[in-house]
């Protein structure tokens, strides 16, 4: 009866060392993208109304393959008599005198790769690095910073799921055989648009590789650094030292909303909106408010698609015009969000893959709402800025051989400066001051926090550094950062 308890115990451990290697190998190769940071930050962050299709996708392809493991460790288990050491020897062992030396060896090698898969090693090893590259490079922003003339200009911001620059033709600098984002494209090309570099576009840097952390850092200039207690990322003190385009904003009475498609409350943008401009939120769980109805055609994965999104975009534009304050309104794509996108009744379907038809849709939807607004009597006042947010997760869209210098979409529609369609070099820090600049913003040494703006003539950090160098110290501790961002120890 022992052996009995004993050899199914060593089974389950045995699948459980399947499922561990399997699992390590997915994200090793489906999200190669995807750091340990990232994974720690979504797991203590709010997980409200996340999209379990990834899971779905994930469980679907290694099942089969976890089944087929476990059998072969378990054949191995119970009937290979014995197993060779040393061929020059010759030395043989009885596998069934070893069996928990065989399954500790099993779970201990799984356990590894899972380790290696979601860079844990590399995250422990930056962290026991101290850097005092942001406390030399950080310059605090601050209202007595930047002037503002009286004449507000109004913003718009696009920041679109998962949009990187290998999506164009390779006519287009990208990697692409056809046409898929074409509209997206004619944008950049428009003599109205500044897009700082025309042969590749924003970098993604660490602690911006994620939906929160890459809007954080796009409107504060410092990246975010997350520790294993989340200490500085709670509900009412969300990086309370971190002066943001939010804030400022706010204090210049600007109107801050932001629409959604998806809860603001998954991974705790809700508490950073809130904390930094105390925006309007609309999203799934705020629509009732706004005297806004779901119709079946209007939901997506995580809530309701991006045509719902423009639609209520343009509504809100018509009524926030209307009203003496400027306004700052966010817009929050989620249709091309791994796994595969979204595809609506309202989608392209010409492409092969649904992730293509997702992209090619949110293009043309993008497009079409950028003709809308130019359109519009506000639109000589206002200052349109879309961003990818950062590079998709799913590596098996992309073949990283081909494309391993990838850069994000980034440009700026009827600024008040000059149209710049220079070949800089730039990250997710160097786009807060640019936006504020681009509104009409004067910023003292065109500088706040570790972001350069891109209209001026100063050298953005990774043209200093470069962006690998500088991708390093920014992984690195800082105890400034924990003190003066943070707020840790005061």
């Amino acid at each position: 009866m022992k052996d009995k308890k004993s050899s199914i115990f060593n089974i389950f451990i045995l699948v459980l060392t399947a499922i561990i290697i399997v699992a390590s190998f997915y994200v090793k190769y489906t999200l190669a993208d995807t750091k340990f940071e990232t994974l720690v930050f979504y797991s203590i962050s709010n997980l409200d109304n996340a999209d379990l299709s990834p899971l779905y996708t994930a469980l679907k392809i290694c099942i089969p393959i976890i089944i087929l493991l476990s059998i072969l460790i378990i054949v191995c288990f119970y009937d290979l008599k014995r197993i060779k050491i040393n061929s020059k020897i010759d030395k043989k062992i009885h596998i069934n005198k070893h069996k928990w030396l065989y399954t500790i060896t099993c779970l201990i090698i799984s356990i590894a790769l899972l380790i290696y898969s979601v860079g844990i090693p590399e995250y422990l090893y930056y962290m026991s690095q101290k850097s005092d590259f942001i406390k030399n490079n950080y310059i605090k922003p601050s209202k007595d910073k930047i002037n503002l003339n009286n004449n507000k200009r109004n913003l718009i911001i696009i920041t679109v799921e998962s949009l990187e620059y290998s999506l164009f033709t390779k006519e287009q600098n990208g990697i692409w055989d056809y046409e898929l984002i074409n509209e997206l494209h004619d944008i950049l090309e428009d003599k109205d648009t500044s897009t700082f570099n025309n042969k590749k576009g924003m970098y993604m840097l660490h602690g911006a590789s994620y939906t929160t952390g890459s809007i954080i850092t796009n409107r504060s200039g410092v990246p975010v650094k997350i520790g294993l207690d989340r200490y500085g990322y709670s509900k009412n003190n969300f990086m309370k030292n971190n002066y943001t385009l939010g804030d400022y904003l706010k204090e210049n009475n600007y109107n801050n909303e932001i629409i959604s498609g998806a809860r603001t409350s998954y991974g705790g943008l809700d508490y950073f909106y809130k904390n930094h401009g105390d925006y309007k939120i609309i999203d799934p769980s705020t629509l009732n408010n706004y005297n806004y109805k779901l119709k079946k055609d209007d939901y997506g994965k995580w809530g309701f698609n991006d045509k719902y999104i423009f639609e209520i975009a343009k509504d809100r534009l018509e009524k926030l015009s209307k009203e003496e304050k400027p306004f700052n309104l966010e817009l929050l794509t989620i249709d091309t969000h791994f796994v595969d996108g979204y595809v609506g009744n309202y989608s392209e379907t010409k492409y092969k893959r649904q992730y293509e038809n997702a992209y090619a849709t949110t293009s043309k939807l993008i497009k079409e709402f950028i003709e809308y607004v130019k359109k519009q009597p506000f639109y000589d006042n206002t200052t349109i800025v879309i961003m990818g947010d950062h590079l998709t997760m799913q590596s098996n869209f992309i073949n990283y051989n081909m494309f391993k210098d990838r850069t994000m979409y980034f440009c700026i529609i009827n600024s008040v400066n000059k149209n710049d369609k220079k070949d800089r070099i730039f990250t997710s820090l160097d786009t807060y001051p640019t936006i504020i600049s681009s509104i009409g913003g004067i910023i003292e040494e065109d500088r706040l926090g570790l972001g350069v703006n891109l209209y001026s003539n100063k050298k953005t950090l990774a043209e200093k550094y470069g962006v690998k160098e500088l991708d390093n110290e920014l992984k690195k501790k800082s105890t400034y950062y924990n003190k003066n961002i943070l707020g840790r120890g005061e």
